[in-house]
């Protein structure tokens, strides 16, 4: 009459994975399908064809390799950089070979058909039809002799008709020599030169690249200048460098940090470059910093106004050889106003210092030339500053790390060094962890409990007396019934055990780690108690466990296993009868053990293998312990509690100790998934609920019907919590954003231009994490619900292009963009009127919410009569 509830719970186990999986591709299981028409028709086979060859640049230190994919008409393959939520990015990959030290980042021989995201697939799709050549630069190992070389390369991705067919592709191929021809040298694949160890490097003749002294910084808003002074000295000395910064106007310059972790802006970094691997101490100034908070609830800018002096001193190893050494280094720096900022930048400052005789204190002006921020703050990392910063108010104090042999040394300079994952530890005050012995003292206490469950009780008793009486009151034997009886007991918790480290197996190859932590097939153990999707996992299967011991539904076990073979064996006497009584009776208690049982399954998944089988193993020798007990002494069956209603008010009691566990778990969830798995839970407590009405309808088909229906319910509210109730990011609210990510920079203008010719008005937002005007802006003048108003009345294009990586190859193409724009900083918000080709307004600085609706509405005033139409058409 209840075997459908088991049937159900086991589809809920499998259907809940392939929910959770569709959450992670972006909630769209029909990713790629752009249309319906002649949907699954005759157009099945993209028809792809990859080649590749390799050339080599006559030095014969380096190549390119080049993959060309064709595929047939209609057809399409996704670019390397498809953003994710949509279709599958194509992959590419070069073979391992002797002959190639490493292989650089692929680019296409032309850009990608860019198709706007809709309603269907939320995330734009970058194609390439008929044909497309991703090249990549390789290393090549000395020696090898490039017409020998055979690389092999594989394509993996997705491959989409204009009519609605996608189909996974994948194909192989070998590359050939084609001959010499010159490749630009790949600086990024190159190694890094390594620093030499000990207390000092080899003097070197080196070259400055600078032009000795002022430096007018990137944005043209401050002049930087500097020295060093004593220009001689000898092995053991100090040297003190002084960076001056003079704004120009209103700018400022942010204060100085060790390292790049300030939020909203950034901070000045100086560090010493690879070429000066020495010790230095963290630049100091006497500018007041000022703090100002912009924003509610963010972090305060911390910057300085007018002209600001930093020093800081440099250690010459004392075992420095006679002769002439580079002082080179890099100072990172953002200039803004309190309205607008330019992007963060850098410059390197080149000294030469001669070791030798001390000379006279005479300074020399550094030279400057430009650099990356990110230089300065790469540096910072691995150079001095956190070191430094430890030291708090002793800032000032030089430390060197001692060697491997000799004494920690006040005057004895060592370089940094080098970066090793082969560091061994000793750990001097080690955690307390529990005990194995306090494992097995839980796990049998946990056991002994559930024979106070209601349908396990009044089963102790009955059992006990049925050996007193087949035993004829012998006591040995009573007990060595009672021992059987207890090893199939104990037999049926070691099955659940391989079933539970099965699980753990499962999981660990479906999700592969890096194999540095052990577990299945790299998985670390206990990593899932950190990973939503276990929590989730968890939640639902406590929850449901505890609503079962509430009594909104009852576990059940299939019927078969209370008749025929099963039962049979169990109602033989002897021996084999007492083992086969402590198998069925186990199982048949289930409907009260499992709600104690399923966390134990959810807890052991993330614990080792030997742990899982002493939990399940002293849970069942928890369990049989009555049977041990009173074995010895049937006399103590006196003393067993009766059962009663209390034990249906101790069943129910557990249950909202469960309750206390979920929300326990739930604390530990992400922020974005709280409200979806709130909801989820709704879902799952009707579901439940509609389980647990099933053994009160009369007709078969009703059962199965609303059997059905439980599980419709609770998937379906969990499938509409996890699709529509996610908490987005910080772009998100009335308006709908087209985010222009660092691949799309170069088509950003043309794309504007496009929209404008098709009658379409463009509103694009400038904005980076480092311009605090910028968020000020988002927050309180552009992404507000009258503008969204505006915008979604007006179907006005809503773009946001994030600046944020200024170091990456496109980023010149944001810059030059702003400067056609006649800005060369951002906040910058531009409105370019539909119909109007090559007209815009600009809206810069600190913006009102009433000036941006003021300026869309006379964009939307001045935009021509034409009739909209897609700018980028299929």
């Amino acid at each position: 009459m209840k075997r459908f509830a088991p049937i159900a719970l086991a589809l809920l186990l499998c259907l809940l994975p392939t929910t959770i999986m569709a959450q992670g591709l972006g909630g769209d299981l029909f990713q790629g399908i752009e249309g319906f028409d002649d949907f699954g028709g005759s157009q099945s086979n993209p028809d792809l064809k990859l080649s590749a060859k390799f050339v080599v640049d006559p030095s014969g230190t380096h190549g390119r390799v080049d993959i060309t994919a064709t595929v047939g008409s209609g057809w399409c393959v996704y670019s390397t950089t498809q953003p994710k939520g949509g279709p599958m990015a194509t992959k590419l990959k070069v073979e391992e070979d002797p002959g190639v030290t490493a292989v650089g980042e692929f680019t296409a021989d032309h850009k990608p058909k860019i198709v706007p995201p809709d309603k269907i697939i939320r995330v734009a799709q970058e194609k390439f039809y008929e044909k497309v050549t991703w090249s990549a630069p390789i290393l090549l190992a000395p020696g090898t002799k490039a017409e020998d070389l055979k690389l092999k390369v594989k394509l993996n991705g997705q491959s989409c008709h204009d009519k609605g067919t996608c189909v996974p592709v994948s194909a192989d191929a070998v590359a050939m020599f084609d001959g010499k021809q010159e490749v630009p040298k790949p600086e990024n694949l190159l190694p890094e030169k390594a620093t030499t160890p000990g207390g000092a490097i080899p003097p070197a003749d080196y070259k400055i690249q600078g032009t000795p002294g002022d430096y007018s910084t990137e944005g043209g808003h401050g002049v930087l200048s500097g020295k060093f002074e004593p220009t001689k000295v000898e092995p053991g000395d100090e040297i003190t460098v002084t960076l001056s910064f003079k704004p120009k106007g209103n700018y400022h310059v942010y204060a100085y940090s060790p390292t790049d972790s300030t939020i909203g802006y950034k901070s000045t970094q100086i560090a010493l470059a690879e070429v000066t691997p020495w010790l230095a101490t963290q630049a100091k100034t006497q500018n007041p910093v000022i703090e100002k908070a912009l924003i509610e609830g963010f972090p305060a800018v911390r910057y300085h106004d007018g002209e600001t002096t930093w020093k800081f001193t440099v250690q010459v190893p004392i075992d420095a050889v006679p002769g002439k050494y580079p002082l080179v280094g890099y100072v990172g720096y953002q200039t803004c106003t309190d309205t607008t900022c330019d992007r963060p930048s850098g410059a390197m400052f080149e000294g030469v210092v001669q070791v030798g005789e001390k000379g006279k204190d005479e300074s020399s002006p550094f030279a400057f030339s430009a650099a990356k921020y990110t230089k300065a703050a790469e540096r910072a990392k691995i150079t001095h500053a956190e070191v430094q910063d430890a030291q708090g108010d002793n800032g000032d104090a030089l430390i060197a790390p001692p060697g491997p042999e000799d004494p920690p040394q006040r005057n004895v300079m060592a370089p940094p060094a080098p970066l090793s994952d082969d560091i061994q530890w000793k750990v001097l005050n080690p955690p307390e962890t529990a005990s194995l012995g306090w494992i097995i003292v839980l796990s049998f206490i946990g056991g002994a409990i559930l024979n106070l469950m209601p349908c396990v009780l009044p089963v102790v008793g009955l059992k006990i007396l049925s050996f007193v009486n087949q035993a004829g009151k012998h006591r040995g034997q009573v007990f060595m019934l009672n021992l059987i009886y207890s090893l199939g007991v104990i037999f049926v918790f070691m099955v659940l055990a391989v079933v539970s480290s099965s699980l753990n197996w499962i999981v660990g190859a479906f999700n592969p780690g890096d194999g540095t932590a052990g577990g299945a097939d790299g998985l670390a153990w206990g990593q899932w108690s950190g990973d939503w999707r276990y929590i989730l996992a968890m939640i639902i299967l406590v929850y449901t466990m505890g609503l079962s011991m509430l009594g909104v539904w009852e576990l059940t076990m299939p019927s078969f296993l209370g008749s025929g073979s099963v039962a049979s064996a169990s109602n033989k006497s002897g021996y084999g009868g007492a083992f086969f009584k402590g198998i069925v009776t186990t199982l048949l208690s289930t409907p009260c053990s499992g709600p104690f049982l399923g966390p134990v399954f959810g807890y052991t998944i993330s614990q080792e293998t030997y742990v899982t089988f002493i939990v399940f193993g002293s849970i069942g020798l928890g369990m049989a312990s009555p049977y041990l007990i009173i074995g010895m002494n049937p006399r103590l069956i006196a003393f067993l509690p009766k059962p009663g209603n209390w034990m249906v008010a101790f069943k129910q009691l557990m249950g909202f100790v469960m309750m206390l566990t979920v929300v326990y778990l739930m604390y530990t969830m992400p922020d974005e998934y709280v409200v979806p798995t709130l909801t989820l839970l709704v879902g799952l407590g009707a579901g439940c609920w509609m389980l647990g009405q099933v053994h009160t309808l009369e007709h078969k088909s009703s059962k199965i019907a609303t059997t059905v229906g439980a599980f419709v319910v609770a998937i379906g509210i969990g499938y509409f919590a996890y699709n529509n109730l996610i908490e987005g990011d910080a772009h998100e609210g009335s308006i709908a954003w087209d985010t222009y990510a660092e691949e799309r920079w170069p088509a950003l203008e043309n794309d504007i231009y496009a929209r404008q010719q098709a009658g379409e008005t463009v509103m694009v937002d400038f904005t980076a994490d480092w311009c605090p005007t910028c968020k000020v802006n988002y927050y309180t003048a552009i992404n507000t619900d009258g503008v969204g108003e505006v915008v979604n009345a007006h179907g006005i294009v809503p773009m946001l292009v994030d600046w944020t990586n200024t170091t990456h190859d496109n980023s010149p193409r944001v810059q030059k963009f702003i400067n056609k724009l006649g800005s060369n900083s951002i906040p910058l918000l531009a409105i370019f009127p539909g119909g109007k080709a090559g007209e815009v307004y600009v809206l810069s600085d600190l913006l009102t919410e009433s000036k941006v609706i003021e300026s869309l509405n006379a964009a939307q005033q001045e935009a021509g009569s034409m009739p909209k139409q897609t700018a980028m058409k299929e």
